[in-house]
């Protein structure tokens, strides 16, 4: 599936992983994990594919070599302007034709989903989910 336009060719999961880079200076695979609530293999992924298409860099954490520091390459950082622009008039049309009183209900319902993933609350309600489905 692709998201951002024909010319982007970008997965959901790498799409995740370049506008997480693009709000952040630098972090970790593990940490977009968390903020996104997509799983350690499709971000995995999706950084080996921006890593390709030189989109970010890659650099070992000197307090924790365990860790690889992520950061955008000044060609990521091009192509995140660029989502954002879109992201940004998206936005001033969707207020233009959206009734205000029910977009700001959508804003605080959709925040609170973020504020779920970033604790990672999102992949335990997932997993209850799941597990009630078995």
């Amino acid at each position: 599936m692709q998201y951002c336009g024909p010319e982007d060719e970008l997965s959901w999961s790498e799409w995740q992983v370049l506008w997480s880079l693009g709000e952040a200076v630098t972090t970790t695979a593990k940490a977009i994990c968390g903020q996104s609530g997509l799983s350690k293999t499709k971000i995995s992924r999706a950084v080996k594919v921006l890593d390709e298409r030189g989109y970010l860099e890659r650099k070992r954490d000197a307090h924790d070599r365990r860790f690889e520091l992520l950061s955008l390459t000044p060609a990521g950082s091009v192509r995140f302007a660029a989502f954002r622009q879109r992201a940004s008039e998206f936005q001033h049309r969707l207020e233009a034709i959206v009734d205000m009183p029910y977009l700001s209900a959508l804003d605080t319902g959709l925040g609170g989903l973020e504020d779920l993933m970033a604790a990672g609350h999102f992949r335990q309600i997932s997993a209850m989910a799941e597990g009630s489905l078995a």
